[in-house]
């Protein structure tokens, strides 16, 4: 059954007008054979974070190379030669991260970071998706009144909120039926999507940012399909 994490504070959403963060979590059993080997040398599992880059996403990669000494990370985003604290992170973790490039609006570097994951670690124990937009200055602003929603507004908050997560876990299914829980602490290996608050149907008294809730709202039903 899935279970849900709240991530940041109710408190903080309120006085804030912030989205509240929730975690998804998906677990999924492995369906390796007792003769395959490629998986079982990686003591602390082997750990994938997408949208990376900065923010929680950059957060989850610290935290988990901090707190498991032996686990191995990789850390994907759009664009890896900009990403200042993950290459920190890689100076201070150098044997146990990983960084790839990965943008979620195209599939085929979704493509070429499972090639990756698979010729150096044949497996995934654990999967978070963390990338999402709100706003982007002079191309997507969070709409407040119905009038102010554009088709292109609603279609790029969905390709990357919505669409991406699932074309992620799309492409890493098979990796992560391979990997199961071994080398972890878990019997299964996990699925996390980052989702919001305000992305609940039942809980929306405020109203607005059409874009972002409706993306948020159909990882939340996609989450719930898996």
């Amino acid at each position: 059954m899935m279970q849900l994490m709240v991530e940041t504070h109710r408190a903080a959403f309120m006085a804030r007008r912030v989205p509240l963060r929730v975690m998804q979590i998906i677990p999924l059993r492995a369906s390796f054979s007792s003769s395959s080997s490629s998986f079982m040398k990686w003591e602390g599992g082997v750990s994938m974070v997408q949208g990376a880059s900065r923010g929680i996403g950059l957060e989850f990669v610290k935290q988990l190379l901090e707190n498991n000494e032996k686990g191995h990370v990789v850390a994907t985003c759009r664009n890896p030669s900009g990403a200042t604290g993950l290459h920190d992170l890689k100076n201070k973790f150098a044997e146990r991260l990983s960084i790839l490039p990965l943008d979620v609006t195209v599939e085929s570097t979704i493509e070429e970071s499972v090639k990756s994951i698979r010729e150096k670690y044949g497996s995934l124990n654990l999967l978070i998706n963390t990338s999402g937009i709100l706003s982007i200055p002079g191309v997507l602003q969070p709409e407040t009144t119905l009038t102010k929603v554009q088709k292109s507004s609603l279609m790029l908050a969905f390709e990357v909120n919505a669409a991406g997560p699932i074309l992620v876990i799309k492409h890493m299914w098979p990796l992560l039926k391979i990997g199961g829980g071994s080398g972890t602490e878990r019997d299964v290996a996990v699925v996390a999507n980052l989702s919001a608050r305000v992305g609940s149907i039942g809980d929306n008294r405020l109203g607005g940012w059409h874009s972002y809730r409706a993306s948020k709202s159909a990882l939340n039903q996609r989450s719930f399909l898996l």
